[in-house]
């Protein structure tokens, strides 16, 4: 998560050479590939030949933070899956409960308003994948040493690619070729403005993606940045009054990262569904 084993080390020590607020900032904002343990051997051996002698395989941070997610998110949904198979009048499971309430609030509040009959049915795997993906990612990166994949820009870029992607397809599918110069327009425009309105409504079209990425990518860094400049506090000023205050702020600023994780994956899934599902009907 944040650097905090070197900023543990250098209160209790104090000594050696102390990195500044603003390297422990970007070592955590910023990617790196991983060096130790069996994951470095396999770094400098297996991957360490660019593929095509262009492509860098080499597993970084980030890279594994979303192997992380891939992996907890296939091992709590397939089981689960196959337990509601076979209670299909409901489960006595408080864990099978937990998953069905969340899964039943994204249909309801998120598919549902912006889909209608057998068009929700078809788009609830996707945005429940989404939805459920970015919250592992989010909550995966709270845990002290790791990171939080959704603070890097490829993996938010790549996420709000899948939206953009979503909305041109949905909305030639569902309304033919057309759609895509009719589309834009709104009904009783003067010929003369179309051509105007259709480039501002393309514009407008190409930033909702763009939006989607820059804020999920803002949220979930601006807050671990806050908890790394109040921890460093301590070591700035080395004093109880200082120490306390800091701690108590860094834990309370946690607490509502923990809400931000969730709001921010209900949030993404939210505005994906509406660009999507606004692809669906004529302007």
């Amino acid at each position: 998560m944040i650097h905090l084993v070197s900023l543990v080390n250098h209160v209790i020590t104090g000594s050696g050479e102390e990195e500044s607020v603003a390297d422990i900032i970007m070592h955590h904002i910023t990617d790196y590939v991983l060096t130790t343990g069996f994951i470095g051997k396999i770094n400098e051996t297996i991957l360490s030949e660019k593929l095509f002698g262009i492509f860098d395989m080499r597993i970084t941070k980030w890279v594994f933070m979303l192997w992380v997610t891939f992996i907890a998110c296939t091992l709590v949904f397939i089981p689960l899956s196959m337990k509601i198979k076979k209670n299909l009048l409901g489960s006595k499971s408080r864990w099978v409960n937990l998953w069905e309430a969340l899964i039943s609030f994204i249909y309801n509040e998120i598919v549902e308003p912006n889909f209608h009959g057998k068009a929700a049915k078809k788009a609830t795997p996707y945005f429940l994948t989404l939805f459920f993906f970015i919250l592992f990612a989010n909550f995966f990166g709270l845990i002290p040493g790791s990171a939080t994949a959704t603070s890097n820009l490829g993996v938010t870029f790549a996420l709000a690619l899948c939206t953009f992607i979503g909305i041109f397809s949905v909305g030639i599918i569902k309304q033919g070729p057309l759609w895509l110069i009719k589309g834009f327009v709104p009904g009783g425009i003067p010929i003369l403005l179309a051509p105007v309105m259709w480039v501002l409504e393309f514009v407008g079209m190409l930033i909702k993606p763009f939006s989607l990425m820059i804020r999920l990518f803002a949220n979930m860094t601006a807050g671990h940045i806050i908890i790394t400049i109040l921890l460093y506090f301590i070591i700035m000023f080395q004093a109880l009054w200082v120490g306390v205050p800091s701690i108590l702020g860094a834990l309370l600023i946690y607490l509502v990262e923990l809400l931000v994780s969730f709001i921010q994956a209900f949030i993404f899934t939210m505005l994906s569904a509406m660009f999507i599902g606004e692809a669906m009907r004529s302007h």
